[in-house]
């Protein structure tokens, strides 16, 4: 990979970007997230509440012994960051005129777009949870600031006491005019909390991990950028999580501008957006979704489905294949273009036993032979395309992690190119993802739990809400016709699900019948994630797009 390709295009101002945008927190040590949204009552009091609220916020600087020099900011305990909606906007006063530039799917506001994303049914804004429902009826509940409070943990498990001192202080910081949103499901109505689900270590120790309630490892191969880390460690961290070059070249970042407002994206052009420029540019969109996970019908299906499955040793080994096919990934993480069977993935998790402990050491931590060794592990979990297994015999069309970055396999020449010619369709779809699970981990559909999504991404219309659309809900792009995502699709009546069969070797497609619907919508909303500059702006009232 040449020079050319890896350098961005302009250097990131780190210090004027909210850090959730360049960082998955919970990959930093931070395993719990809070979130609280709050109502404008009045465009003085907004500006005054997020003046307050600006010195706080944590940016995308590098932190001492994490991943910055002697001379960085420490880490914080509590990472602050803040988002607005298009309502907020207005309950803030910007001009009319900034408001009419953003996009329109923003100004909608996600409830409105429910048809789009698959929120119909039971997933419908109607059955949403209380606080997004109240937030359609009055204006006075309309949900206009979000704040996300990431905290680091304790040895125990639970976080660390600074969550509790820095919500009381955001509570103390409202001026009268704001107030605090009510109507979450869960231990607390006033705000909705998230945590990385535990492990206890054979040594006793209680330690985060990245599974989320149905067993799958999570929050692997988010697309990497132009800009996001230094250049010395790009080609490392953009193998597999980056671009394909044409003609098999390698990775190479995408372009900061498909994630990072006033960036140039990935065919060199800056998108439409509010006057002045310098309001939007270095802030993102955000999707937030509150997804809830039924367990229970999710494990009771995978366990009768199992039962017919040809070609096993056993439940265990159908069940874990089961899910392996329908999400694209073992449970463990390893990918089945690289595991294809339950043998090879054993195997490889055998060998590679030694990572969950290093995982567990903070960066700083870990030795040199440990740092090169869980580099390994990352590569092979992210390298790969589907050049070779474009029947899906490997990893079906129609699985999870395929529908949501097809890599290579949406270009118009694959499957016929001899080497794998990458896709500017899919790059033009990637999105950021954050956020984690919450809840209780009772393997049951009533208990409240699931997980709290965040996309991320410079277009909520061209990225997130077409991946939700045409590649979640429908099958069309992968020629399966209206078969849906099988994990977090729509599944209406009749709804199934295609393992196809190997055409090398004598046998049948087995067909997943009747999927039930494991994953609903419980809310969600539509932010803008500000810059540090925007946000000065916001507080003093200073937007002047003349």
């Amino acid at each position: 990979m040449t020079q050319r390709q890896t350098a961005p295009a302009r250097a990131l101002d780190l210090a004027d970007i909210q850090g959730n945008i360049l960082r998955p927190y919970g990959r930093f040590g931070f395993p719990f997230t809070r979130h609280i949204f709050f109502n404008i009552g009045n465009a003085t009091a907004g500006r005054c509440f997020v003046e307050r609220l600006r010195h706080e916020v944590t940016t995308g600087e590098p932190w001492r012994g994490v991943n910055g020099g002697d001379n960085a900011p420490l880490r914080p305990e509590v990472a602050v960051n803040i988002g607005v909606s298009f309502l907020g906007l207005r309950a803030l006063e910007l001009p009319t005129r900034a408001l009419s530039a953003f996009p329109e799917e923003f100004a909608d506001g996600m409830a409105e777009r429910f048809e789009i994303l698959g929120d119909t049914g039971v997933s419908a804004p109607e059955n949403w949870d209380p606080i997004w429902q109240t937030a359609r009826q009055a204006p006075e509940k309309h949900i206009h600031l979000w704040v996300s409070l990431s905290a680091q943990g304790k040895s125990d498990g639970t976080p660390i006491d600074a969550l509790y001192h820095k919500t009381e202080w955001v509570k103390s910081a409202m001026p009268n005019g704001v107030t605090l949103l009510s109507g979450h499901k869960g231990p607390s109505s006033d705000y909705q909390d998230s945590a990385a689900i535990m492990a206890t270590l054979p040594d006793g120790t209680i330690t985060p991990t990245a599974k989320e309630h149905f067993g799958f490892t999570d929050g692997i191969g988010d697309p990497v950028f132009a800009g996001q880390y230094k250049l010395a460690d790009m080609q490392a961290d953009v193998t597999g999580s980056g671009k394909l070059l044409p003609g098999g070249q390698g990775w190479a970042p995408l372009a900061a501008g498909e994630f990072i407002l006033g960036h140039a994206s990935e065919a060199q052009e800056l998108p439409p957006a509010p006057q002045p420029w310098c309001f939007t540019r270095n802030g993102t969109y955000m999707a937030y979704r509150k997804l809830h996970e039924n367990a229970g019908t999710f494990k009771s299906y995978i366990a009768a489905q199992a039962a017919s499955l040809p070609g096993v040793s056993g439940p265990e080994e159908a069940s874990a294949t089961l899910m392996a096919k329908m999400v694209g990934r073992w449970p463990n993480g390893l990918p089945l273009e690289v595991a294809p069977t339950y043998v090879q993935a054993q195997a490889l998790a055998s060998k590679w036993a030694d990572i969950p402990g290093i995982l567990v050491l903070p960066p700083a931590k870990r030795s040199p032979a440990q740092a090169a060794r869980l580099a390994e592990y990352e590569l092979l979990i992210t390298n790969f395309t589907y050049m070779a297994d474009a029947e899906g015999a490997r990893c079906p069309v129609g699985a999870h992690i395929r529908r949501a970055n097809p890599r290579d396999a949406l270009d118009p020449l694959f499957p016929t190119a001899k080497i794998t010619p990458g896709s500017a369709l899919t790059n033009r779809r990637r999105i950021l993802r954050r956020g984690m699970p919450y809840g209780s981990s009772e393997p049951d559909d009533a208990s409240e739990h699931g997980v709290i999504f965040m996309a991320l991404c410079g277009s909520l219309f061209r990225q997130f809400e077409f991946i939700q659309q045409q590649w979640v809900q429908y099958g069309s792009s992968f020629n399966l016709g209206n078969d849906s995502d099988p994990l977090i699709g729509r599944h209406g009546p009749n709804a199934k699900f295609v393992i196809p069969a190997d055409p090398a070797k004598p046998g049948t497609p087995y067909f997943c019948a009747n999927l039930p619907q494991f994953v609903e919508t419980r809310g969600g909303e539509y932010f803008f994630l500000p810059s540090l500059t925007a946000l000065r702006q916001i507080a003093e009232g200073s937007v002047d797009p003349t």
